[in-house]
């Protein structure tokens, strides 16, 4: 007897010490397409801070079978737009992972100039997407590129009879160019084709 009173007393503090107020259900859900830093989602009077690239998310007050809940998204990331689906019920005597919050990244369209371009073929890429500027062209886009992330153009054909290089590369053929996209439609460096 005296041991399981010593029991039932560790179980306790033990709920105590994860933020519980009697409860001893979690309350949480999955994470979708979190790539930006600054979600905060809120159950009643608890906010919960959710990292960039996070997959789950778990309140830290437990809640108890028949308590009422309503996780709603209290700040969006920046950058970023999230929804929230299956977020406000009524706990069972389970734990509840049931919400689910989807998030999707700010686009923006990366340009930049093109000078003496007089054929055509010449085709640009940053990972798999590329774009054809033809002849007499004076700028080339990437119409959907996400907020804040890193780029690398390249040249993965020049244009017929000339060659194209990019002002500013740091790469010995002048084929690429890095960067990283603003918060905002960006201009990057400007390609310049000569003849052979």
């Amino acid at each position: 007897m005296y041991l399981r009173s010593m029991l039932a007393a560790a179980c306790a503090v033990t709920l105590a010490a994860c933020g519980g107020s009697g409860g001893n259900l979690y309350l949480g859900g999955q994470v979708y397409g979190l790539a930006k830093d600054g979600l905060i989602l809120r159950n009643g009077s608890e906010d919960l801070a959710v990292a960039a690239g996070s997959s789950s998310f778990y309140f830290t007050n437990l809640i108890k079978t028949d308590d009422r809940y309503a996780i709603t998204i209290a700040q969006q990331p920046k950058g970023a737009v999230c929804t929230l689906e299956n977020g406000s019920g009524k706990a069972s005597s389970y734990s509840v992972t049931t919400a689910i919050v989807s998030c999707v990244t700010n686009t923006y369209p990366l340009t930049g100039s093109i000078t003496g371009l007089t054929a055509n073929k010449l085709t640009l890429v940053i990972g798999n997407n590329s774009t054809s500027p033809l002849a007499g062209a004076t700028s080339y886009t990437f119409p959907a590129i996400a907020d804040g992330a890193a780029y690398n153009i390249s040249i993965l054909t020049n244009p017929t009879g000339q060659t194209c290089r990019f002002q500013g590369s740091t790469s010995a053929d002048g084929h690429d160019i890095v960067g990283t996209m603003g918060s905002a439609a960006t201009t990057a460096a400007t390609l310049a084709c000569t003849p052979n």
